[in-house]
């Protein structure tokens, strides 16, 4: 009653605004009834405020309870990028519950992992916001989540995105069955088909985070998205949180794009090279200014600890072996803590003696700062005038980039 009280003190100059504002003739009786109706919808309002819900229960459902009955579902949450076990939960009888309050959604993750069959169980993003949220696990380790407004939302998004991650593997088995047979007409027919649906799923990922980036569901998959913030300009990272308000800003996700920029922009295509100096495998300092000049220079961010790195290490030095003597050299920047596994890694990789540096700070490596590297591997094709002219080029792409600029 006190509430209604101070409400029908704070709104009792309301109805002769709204009456004049809106051309209503202010008589006594028109001005009773807009109060008590104001009165009214301000008890409602307050009345769903109290109600609601300030704690969060989530329920999951594993079909497979073979492998999973008794064993711990844990909830990872992310503090400064990094994941942390945040709870774990037991698997009755097919169904695990989470229980807690938090103040604002958050994004998680649920796992749960077949140490006997090498997969998981359950591996599932989720959005822990104060609501009664449901999840359920297929045999097959697919996951569903629902029952709040977030997780709907990153749903439907998932659902959209299966739909065309299913065409792009369709068409790479084609592809593979094409080069089988050496069908190289088909082969290049299928790669422009997979550019093209690669490209609709960028633009589909873009306009979620997009029209989702001041609600958790769009900030989750930004947070999941290094790959495609490294895909995109600075104009477009621009677009991409251009309708972020105040509080979204302050976001360490979102600041982070903000600043990557800033520093995209300094180290774009067209910019001068931004030097970096680093000890040697031996220890001695050497810096990449030191080798610009001399013909097109090629950053090579990677590290031992990176397999599609060290996969693609051997076509990398067959490149170099192609085009050195024409002017390509390339210089290795390794993001390493160990000197000693550096240099092993280094060794069982059978790298040639092209410079290689590391200040063993891993991905908290300055080169990862100045050169916004979101993930490896990388590379950034300097000119002999120290210009950026291409970034993120290897294999084939790099051959005909070289090609283009040397000479077959």
């Amino acid at each position: 009653m006190k509430i209604v009280k101070q409400m029908k003190k704070n709104i009792a100059f309301m109805p002769g605004y709204f009456a004049g504002h809106f051309g209503i003739c202010p008589t006594k009786k028109n001005l009773n009834i807009m109060k008590k109706t104001l009165i009214a919808a301000f008890v409602a309002l307050t009345f769903f405020a109290c109600q609601r819900q300030t704690t969060f229960t989530i329920t999951g459902t594993v079909a497979n309870t073979e492998y999973a009955e008794g064993r711990y579902v844990h909830l990872h949450k992310t503090v400064d990028g990094v994941r942390i076990l945040a709870d774990s939960a037991q698997i009755i009888n097919g169904v695990y519950v989470f229980t807690g309050s938090v103040d604002e959604p958050a994004s998680a993750l649920l796992s749960l992992f077949d140490d006997e069959r090498r997969r998981f169980i359950i591996n599932a993003n989720i959005i822990v916001e104060n609501a009664n949220i449901e999840v359920t696990s297929d045999a097959e380790g697919r996951t569903r989540i629902s029952g709040s407004p977030n997780n709907n939302r990153l749903q439907e998004f998932t659902d959209t995105q299966s739909v065309v991650h299913g065409r792009v593997t369709v068409l790479l088995q084609e592809r593979r069955n094409a080069r089988e047979i050496g069908d190289t007409v088909l082969d290049r027919t299928l790669t422009e088909k997979i550019n093209e649906v690669n490209a609709e799923l960028q633009e589909l990922q873009v306009g979620f985070i997009r029209s989702n980036i001041n609600n958790a569901a769009g900030r989750s998959h930004l947070e999941r998205s290094a790959i495609l913030l490294q895909l995109l300009s600075p104009d477009e990272l621009e677009d991409l949180i251009s309708e972020a308000n105040r509080h979204t800003l302050q976001i360490p996700e979102v600041i982070a794009v903000v600043e990557r920029i800033d520093a995209v922009r300094r180290t774009a295509v067209g910019q001068p090279f931004v030097d970096l100096r680093m000890p040697d495998r031996h220890g001695n300092y050497i810096a990449i200014s030191d080798f610009v000049g001399n013909g097109y220079l090629m950053i090579d961010f990677t590290g031992t600890w990176c397999a599609p790195c060290r996969a693609g290490k051997p076509a990398m030095i067959e490149t170099f072996n192609r085009f050195n003597d024409r002017g390509f050299n390339i210089i290795g920047v390794w993001f390493e803590h160990s000197h000693e596994a550096w240099v092993e890694g280094m060794d069982a990789l059978n790298m040639p003696d092209w410079p290689q540096m590391s200040d063993l700070r891993g991905m908290q490596s300055e080169a990862r700062t100045l050169y916004q590297i979101t993930g490896v591997p990388h590379s950034v094709l300097i000119d002999p005038n120290g210009i950026i002219i291409a970034r993120s080029l290897r294999g084939d792409d790099l051959n005909n980039k070289l090609e283009k600029l040397l000479g077959r």
